[in-house]
Order: structure tokens, then C-alpha cells, then sequence
């Protein structure tokens, strides 16, 4: 065992990728945290809360993954929502959106993902809201949005080969921030999230 032949010193100075991956991703979450609108942020947890139906995210790739989770934590609150991908909408999914009734959350790093871009355009042509969380503030896909989550490419160090690290990161650092927000704003208990959420050691507080 490594640990066995060197202190914890010498292992330490010698996990250089391991130590800078962390400090890039500490570094992010600080930056966006100062750098976010939170005006904007504001008129989207407001956009949320007064929603009648259901909240839809969207992505595709990394990003797609965050929005599942995203999907999945609202549901464990007893908030109505569902995942679509993003290359889905336009193969019969466009069907599972509700006018005037639900709302679609994207997330996308660039904000420009043809997929997203593609499905917005249908679902605002059917009276959809959309909301956005992206890295980029000039993007088609915030433009095009009631209202968006910026966290700011600048803010981020992705490290290999620009492979989504800190972008991940931050994305699920505002789906966390969404989803205690709207627990606030809608009373919701501890008692809802463990009918909803009756198995495994969670729901018995362990």
C-alpha cells in the first residue's frame, strides 16, 4: 500500500492534477457565487414557484445528466417534474409540455447547443416558458429565455483537454441552490420528501 512506504505529506506534494482539479473547482464555485445576478436569479425562482404544472428539464450530454438529477431531487420534494433530452423533443416529446402550464429548464454550458436551440424554438411557439442555466450570458439560448442562471465560462479552469469539470460543478451548485429555494418557498417538509422517498437509509435519517 502506498501509504505505507510515504507520509502524508509526500503523497500530498505528489497529487499535483488531484490537488489543482480541487482548487479549480473551489475557485469556480467562489467566482460564481460572487459573479451571479441575482436579480435575474430572482425572477427565475419566481417564475418557478408560480408554476401550475410541471417543471421539464432539458440538456444533452454532461449537461443533460445535471438536468436528470435536477429533475429527479424536484420530484423527491414532491414537485412535479419530469427529464426530457434534449434531441428527444422533436421525435414526440414536444406532446409532454403543457402551454401556458409548464415550464421547460434548459441547461447548457455553451448556451448555443443546436438540440436546445432547436427544441426552444418549438416549445416558445407553443407558448412555453423557457428558463436557462448556461455558462454564457451571449448565448442564443439565454437570449431566448424568460430567464436565466449565468455562471460564467470565465469563472471556470476545466483542465483536461476542456473536458466539463467545473462546469459540472456549478451547474449542479444551482440545481442544489433551485431546488432549497423552492423547499422555502413552498413550506415544503421533511415529511414530504420521505413519503416520497421511503427506501434506503436517507429517508430514515441515517
Amino acid at each position: 500500500h502506498p501509504c505505507a512506504q510515504s507520509s502524508p505529506a509526500e503523497i500530498y506534494a505528489e497529487m499535483e492534477a488531484f490537488k489543482t482539479s480541487l482548487k479549480n473547482d473551489v475557485e469556480a464555485v467562489a467566482c460564481v457565487n460572487e459573479r451571479l445576478d441575482f436579480c435575474e436569479a430572482e425572477t427565475f425562482m419566481e417564475l418557478l414557484d408560480c408554476c401550475e404544472g410541471q417543471l421539464i428539464t432539458s440538456g444533452i450530454g454532461k449537461s443533460g445528466i445535471v438536468a436528470l438529477r435536477l429533475s429527479d431531487s424536484l420530484s423527491s420534494v414532491g414537485i412535479a417534474s419530469t427529464f426530457v433530452h434534449a434531441a428527444e423533443w422533436v421525435h414526440g416529446n414536444l406532446g409532454k409540455a403543457v402551454p401556458k402550464r409548464d415550464i421547460v429548464i434548459f441547461l447548457s454550458h455553451s448556451g448555443n447547443t443546436e438540440e436546445c436551440v432547436v427544441a426552444v424554438g418549438h416549445l416558445l411557439a407553443r407558448g412555453l416558458k423557457v428558463l436557462v442555466i448556461s455558462g454564457q450570458k451571449e448565448s442564443k439560448l439565454v437570449k431566448l429565455s424568460s430567464a436565466s442562471l449565468v455562471y460564467g465560462r470565465e469563472c471556470l479552469k476545466e483542465g483536461l483537454f476542456v473536458i466539463p469539470l467545473a462546469s459540472v460543478v456549478v451547474q449542479e451548485m444551482l440545481c442544489n441552490a433551485v431546488v432549497c429555494e423552492l423547499v422555502e418557498r413552498k413550506g415544503i417538509t421533511q415529511s414530504v420528501f420521505k413519503a416520497n422517498h421511503p427506501g434506503g437509509a436517507v429517508s430514515r435519517g441515517d
